[in-house]
């Protein structure tokens, strides 16, 4: 009789244990392709008993999709070991690699949650950490490809699961994925130029961020000089240009030598009219970094603007031949000294004949001339005028000194 109960008894836990595996799950598990799979998933989702339930069927489609992606890459590596030709399905391989790996985390985002007593019991993780590392590098190998061929949608989509999946749970702590990834610098770099080549800026600036705490110097610098200017070009509305000033000033204070972002900053103070911020600017980092030319040149700028000639001519005098704008500052040294001498030929030419006193002619001379040296240091420095055109100020000075020959050989 003893025994009989027993069996009873086990009868009845068999039942119990059996009786997790709802109808919605049997039909899941019983489906051989992954498109049968997900759309019995889809369909009967809020149907499956428990979230454990739910992991085991997006565990299926994880099986389903795998398979696929396998299959068509060990043909691959077949192909490239044995110098065999037979067919892969490139296509089908990498959609199937994305279908797995979508369907991993959302298999663990099940798996690591308490059953009925409480207890976290994971059953997949490992198992699908280890097929899905694989599946990853095959999608940043695509995104490549695909972003030489200037298929930029493919390619940010590849780029963007790449790294949206080292962020996600499932992959945390792994190292490789979550941990030291030597891949993500550069994934963040080409992501961020396919989302700005399809105009996502802000998607683009979120990945150059990335890129930019690589500590490889060539993937740093190149997200750094991509940040810069697709924060400054996705501005398009005053909230937008607000933030861009915002953004640049945390940067600075995160890379205060950076000159790049000084200049950036300075110059959409300027756009804002705002000035006085650009000369506080300049003064705070004149007295920290005293051998940056950058405050000279935006001061000088500024003085130029409010005809402050003089002063702007000392500040410009400044500036460095080392330094990167330094024909640009010449050049607008020049138009402060043409101006200057306008301005001072205007003031005492007589107004019938134009003509000035010997001694005022004497001084319009030495400004012009002043002038002139400038200009003719800018050709010096920009033979062809590719960036500034000094050809028709220097010419105009040669004709009003009297060197015609030199002013007929500027054409």
């Amino acid at each position: 009789m003893k025994k009989l109960v027993m069996m009873a008894m086990l009868l009845v836990a068999s039942a119990t244990a059996f009786a997790g595996d709802s109808d919605a799950l049997k039909a899941i598990l019983k489906a051989k392709t992954y498109a049968e799979a997900e759309s019995l998933l889809n369909s009967s989702l809020s149907q499956l008993a428990s979230d454990a339930e739910k992991a085991t069927a997006y565990n299926k489609l994880v099986d389903l999709a795998y398979e696929k992606f396998k299959k068509e890459d060990d043909t691959k590596t077949t192909n490239a070991v044995m110098h065999k030709e037979d067919p892969v399905d490139i296509d089908g391989m990498l959609l199937a690699g994305k279908q797995a790996l979508q369907a991993a985390m959302e298999c663990d985002k099940y798996d690591q949650l308490p059953n009925e007593k409480g207890k976290v019991k994971i059953r997949f993780r490992q198992s699908n950490q280890d097929r899905t590392k694989g599946i990853r590098l095959a999608l940043l190998q695509s995104a490549v490809d695909q972003i030489n061929k200037d298929q930029n949608k493919e390619a940010f989509e590849n780029f963007d699961l790449y790294l949206q999946s080292a962020k996600s749970p499932f992959f945390e702590g792994v190292e490789g994925v979550a941990l030291n990834d030597p891949n993500k610098g550069i994934a963040a770099f080409y992501g961020g130029r396919a989302a700005a080549a399809l105009e996502d800026y802000k998607k683009a600036c979120e990945y150059f961020k990335l890129g930019v705490a690589d500590t490889a110097k060539q993937v740093h610098d190149l997200c750094f000089e991509s940040l810069l200017y697709y924060m400054r070009i996705g501005q398009k509305t005053a909230a937008d240009s607000a933030q861009y000033i915002s953004d640049m000033k945390s940067m600075l204070a995160e890379f205060p030598d950076n000159e790049q972002i000084f200049a950036g900053l300075c110059d959409a103070y300027i756009q804002k009219g705002n000035n006085a911020e650009v000369l506080r600017l300049s003064d705070e980092r004149q007295a920290k970094y005293p051998e940056s030319a950058l405050p000279h040149i935006y001061r000088a700028f500024l003085l130029m603007q409010d005809k402050k000639y003089d002063e702007s001519i000392a500040e410009f005098d400044k500036v460095p031949e080392t330094a990167f704008a330094y024909a640009q500052c010449v050049y607008n040294r020049a138009i402060c000294k043409w101006n200057k001498a306008s301005d001072f030929r205007e003031a005492n030419s007589d107004m019938r004949t134009g003509k000035m006193p010997a001694d005022k002619q004497k001084q319009f001379d030495e400004l012009l001339h002043s002038a002139q040296l400038d200009f003719e240091k800018c050709k010096e420095l920009d033979p062809e005028q590719e960036n500034i055109k000094w050809g028709y100020l220097l010419k105009n000075i040669y004709t009003i000194s009297g060197q015609q020959e030199k002013a007929d050989a500027i054409l």
